[in-house]
């Protein structure tokens, strides 16, 4: 019998940043500077609000849409932290960012639909895009210092432009969009008839005063909000997240989860409630110590980088090495004993970067970076 595949699925690769992650777990004593993960564990009081739903027999069937109690506490962040008024039919809970960008673009896409995309772009929107049959239109931002040009986007906007996706403070660079970006995303949505997927999962983990497209509430309506509480409250293992956007969009977005995935377990849904309400400015602060001393290394040794103001990921130019960065990547792991991740994996045009994950403990950043040291100019 010939087994007979989905086209859609079967056009999907895997993600670069797990292979090039499962290549280095084939080492022992590696320092893994990779997956953005944070090293701490989720804070006691979430965790204590879990067991304490358990105890109370929290766990049975969800709805498709998300719990009242926690829509509520999310529709109270938002307005406290963003300044942003949701009502109750514009919010959905999700597993995790990826299942809000998931479902959003589902929700908005049709076959041939265009999504700009800013590289070097987040691995997984390009498949989301494909897998509903759209097609992501790159726009390269590495002339630009990594911020937004309006003319490289006006010229890539056609009719069947059907949304542009941002990612402020940006994986895999740690960029957080300037005003003078925003500004450009601003005047295209004046412009033009479409929406902008807003993916905030690093905005409060930011190291300078910032202000994301989100909070602007004049473009409420044309901006979709996908957040996650993996990062900024060590929740990576517990899948929850959340879309905010028109009640069209998220009357849609439900259907799809409620076929794909049945909702998130009520139990995690009530430990995110208090997790919306935890203090995360000591895990920010190890974050930024870990990019102030890797900072200090590159530049006492001359390395070029892209300074991060926001996430936890330093994006370091290896082009003197005269590597593509999967070769540099592969040599440096076998070498070295440190897994970093290609810069390719992002775009064809960063290939002469790598991402190296600040999430690790303070002593693994300095070290790896050290090796690297060695490994792009010997012994110093």
């Amino acid at each position: 019998m010939r087994i007979k595949l989905n086209h859609n699925v079967e056009q999907l690769e895997m993600s670069g940043i797990r292979l090039f992650t499962a290549q280095a777990s084939a080492y022992e004593n590696v320092i893994k500077l990779t997956i953005g993960e944070p090293k701490f564990t989720t804070p006691e009081p979430i965790k204590e609000a879990l067991k304490k739903s358990l105890d109370n027999n929290r766990t049975f069937y969800p709805s498709f849409a998300g719990s009242e109690t926690l829509k509520k506490e999310i529709i109270a962040y938002e307005k406290r932290v963003n300044g942003v008024e949701y009502a109750m039919d514009e919010v959905l809970i999700t597993q995790g960012a990826t299942g809000a960008i998931f479902t959003a673009l589902g929700s908005i896409l049709n076959p041939e639909d265009e999504v700009i995309l800013f590289q070097p772009t987040y691995i997984a929107y390009q498949p989301a895009i494909e897998f509903y049959k759209g097609v992501p239109v790159f726009v390269d931002t590495t002339p630009n210092q990594f911020q937004l040009n309006y003319d490289d986007i006006k010229k890539n906007i056609t009719p069947k432009t059907k949304a542009i996706i941002v990612n402020s403070p940006n994986n895999p660079t740690g960029v957080i969009y300037s005003e003078e970006s925003l500004n450009v995303i601003k005047r295209i949505l004046d412009e033009h008839d479409l929406f902008v997927i807003s993916d905030d999962v690093y905005a409060q983990l930011v190291y300078k005063e910032a202000t994301f497209l989100n909070q602007d509430i004049r473009y409420k309506d044309k901006t979709i909000l996908t957040q996650s509480l993996s990062k900024p409250y060590a929740m990576t293992g517990w899948r929850i997240g959340y879309l905010c956007a028109h009640k069209d969009i998220i009357k849609s977005a439900q259907k799809i989860q409620q076929y794909a995935t049945a909702g998130v377990p009520l139990f995690v849904q009530d430990a995110a409630e208090v997790a919306l309400n935890t203090n995360v400015d000591e895990m920010t602060a190890f974050y930024k110590q870990n990019r102030d001393d890797v900072v200090s290394i590159l530049r006492s040794n001359n390395i070029p980088f892209i300074y991060p103001e926001g996430a936890f990921y330093i994006f370091i130019d290896i082009s003197t090495k005269g590597l593509d960065s999967w070769k540099f990547s592969t040599q440096f792991l076998d070498e070295y004993k440190v897994a970093v991740i290609p810069g390719v994996i992002f775009s064809p045009k960063s290939d002469y970067f790598i991402r190296v994950s600040l999430a690790a403990s303070n002593h693994d950043c300095k070290e790896g970076v050290r090796r690297l040291v060695l490994f792009l100019y010997g012994e110093k």
